[in-house]
């Protein structure tokens, strides 16, 4: 991190997770959140740096990627969630910063369903932009929060201990760029850590 190497940072924080949470070790693991969470912030500002206050907007991503630009994405139907999701990996592959979420078609009251997949599938329903043809930085940004948002809040009140960490790991999978997921699965671990 303190080269700024945010695509090494960000794999060796989510390794670092990943064996703290199959050793058991739950202080370890909230360790490795803080570092994640930074990481991913900025490889998300890089993204929305390079994208200048504009949006791309895809309709289908090809079979296979094999590069792509940087900046912020709104892939909108034939395009579906996992399209979305083969772009975040295939950026991150390539160490391109890419910030990429995924609308479906509006429902009948005119709300606008946003998806995120991973371990996984996460849906929220947020107002619309006031232009659909070319929705703002601000509204993809914002709908990226929301689907983390409803992450959290869909989670069952009822789950606790390792029940809880699960399910909040999964959902950082689907959401990976939602800053106060990453919050809450280092206070799942720090719970259970006693």
């Amino acid at each position: 991190m303190k080269q700024t190497s945010w695509f090494a940072a960000e794999r060796h924080a989510v390794a670092a997770l990943d064996m703290a949470l199959e050793a058991e070790d739950h202080e370890l693991a909230a360790r490795a959140c803080l570092p994640l969470q930074e990481a991913r912030r900025q490889r998300g500002l890089d993204a929305i740096d390079a994208a200048n206050g504009k949006v791309v907007m895809l309709d289908h991503i090809p079979a296979e990627i094999e590069s792509t630009e940087p900046g912020v994405f709104l892939l909108s139907p034939n395009a579906v969630g996992a399209d979305a999701r083969r772009l975040r990996i295939a950026a991150l592959q390539f160490e391109v910063p890419v910030f990429a979420v995924c609308r479906e078609p509006d429902t009948r009251l005119g709300m606008v369903p946003v998806v995120a997949l991973g371990g996984r599938t996460i849906r929220a329903r947020i107002d619309p932009p006031e232009d659909p043809e070319n929705p703002t930085l601000e509204w993809v940004i914002s709908a990226m929060e929301q689907l983390g948002d409803a992450a959290i809040d869909g989670l069952d009140a009822g789950l606790s201990g390792p029940q809880r960490i699960d399910a909040l790991r999964t959902a950082l999978d689907s959401v990976p760029d939602h800053e106060r997921l990453h919050q809450a699965l280092a206070e799942a671990l720090r719970d259970a850590a006693g």
